[in-house]
């Protein structure tokens, strides 16, 4: 092969854009780390998930410098276009995003299966879709699809790509013929943001980042605010995902104490999160499940210590004073821990901080992401790695 290998991703969040920020800015650090081994495509939506008009030029393939971009108009069937972008876009290897998916990664197996688009390799990431926590949600219509796939033979030669040893036994536990491989996402580090000092007595200042939907426990985060006792303030970051969950939040929300108050924000850039975080004396993310948590992992990059769910990769927190891990629905151990944070002095938040920070840098510093990705696509590709 005298060309580079081509390898075709698709990928529904929005590219380049605040959706799915966490997905987007690994996949980003994926190309920018093997560009130099690979060629990659880059295959989005036009436009957010909660809908709306067209940000980003349909069918025009734009140079970002480590790959070439291009985006594709939803309809209920899927993906616009996706069948000739298929057909007509040179690839060795297809990567999708997302089991379930029902814009990119569904109407492109089913292509492929009825021959109407080249049969490749396929490496699929579920994205955390096999925790329980997730498949808790729609669980009925989820459940028929896993039934339905392997009769169909959508999965044929699909290797699935999990980030997280917890993700791993998940997808094996519900895909047990499948060819599972485990590699880390990555996340290259930012600078470290600074932060503002908050005067004792000053409300506690949290922040959740997330799309607002019931897998990432934005109505245990209000709950556990108005239970804690203490003044503290929310801003929530992130787009509506489901408006019944959203419309629930904000009841919750017009009834919190007077000295509590919570504020959605709508979405932030990416290059925004950073320091919003740095900002805040803790994310409160109480999510069902996480397979990686790239929220987690700007907090933590971002020195700004985690009061998350118990159901992510992220273990050991409290330990390396980085964090909190907790019960997910449990609203009255999300109230201790603020209250636990509310009350720390000036020296233990600094102390927390640099635990934060400390666990964004071993991530860091001991991933091979890189490296096992390379290989991986090298093997599916067919060549032997160097």
């Amino acid at each position: 092969m005298s060309h580079k290998p081509r390898v075709l991703i698709l990928i529904g969040s929005l590219w380049p854009g605040n959706d799915s920020a966490g997905p987007n800015l690994s996949i980003r650090a994926q190309c920018e780390a093997l560009s130099s081994e690979f060629d990659f495509s880059l295959v989005a939506r036009d436009r957010p998930f909660s809908g709306g008009q067209s940000l980003a030029p349909a069918g025009e393939w734009q140079d970002l410098g480590y790959a070439r971009a291009t985006y594709l108009p939803i309809e209920r069937s899927g993906a616009q276009g996706l069948k000739q972008l298929l057909r007509e876009t040179p690839h060795e290897l297809l990567v999708l995003n997302g089991f379930f998916d029902r814009e990119f990664t569904l109407p492109a197996l089913f292509l492929r299966r009825m021959g109407l688009v080249p049969w490749r390799p396929v490496l699929l990431s579920p994205r955390g879709e096999f925790t329980a926590g997730a498949l808790s949600l729609k669980r009925l219509p989820k459940l028929l699809f896993r039934k339905l796939a392997p009769l169909l033979g959508l999965h044929r030669e699909v290797t699935f790509h999990v980030t997280s040893e917890a993700e791993l036994a998940d997808v094996r536990a519900a895909q047990p013929d499948k060819d599972v491989t485990y590699v880390p996402n990555f996340r290259p580090l930012f600078a470290l943001p600074p932060h503002e000092h908050r005067a004792d007595g000053a409300p506690l200042r949290l922040a959740f980042l997330g799309r607002i939907s019931p897998v990432k426990g934005l109505d245990t985060a209000i709950t556990a605010i108005a239970l804690a006792g203490v003044p503290a303030r929310l801003d929530i970051y992130g787009p509506i995902g489901d408006e019944a969950h959203w419309a629930a939040c904000r009841a919750a929300i017009a009834n919190l104490p007077p000295d509590v108050s919570a504020v959605h924000h709508g979405e932030i850039t990416n290059d925004a999160a950073p320091a919003m975080l740095a900002a805040h004396d803790a994310l409160l993310l109480p999510s069902l499940s996480e397979n990686f948590g790239h929220a987690i992992f700007e907090s933590f990059a971002a020195g700004t210590p985690v009061i998350i769910g118990d159901q992510t990769p992220w273990k050991g927190l409290e330990n390396d004073q980085a964090g909190i891990e907790l019960p997910p629905r449990d609203a009255d151990a999300f109230a201790s821990a603020l209250r636990k944070f509310a009350g720390q002095s000036q020296q233990e938040r600094l102390v927390w901080r640099a635990g934060a920070r400390s666990r964004a840098e071993l991530f860091c510093s001991t991933s091979r992401a890189a490296r096992d990705m390379g290989i991986l696509f090298s093997r599916l590709i067919g060549e032997q790695p160097a």
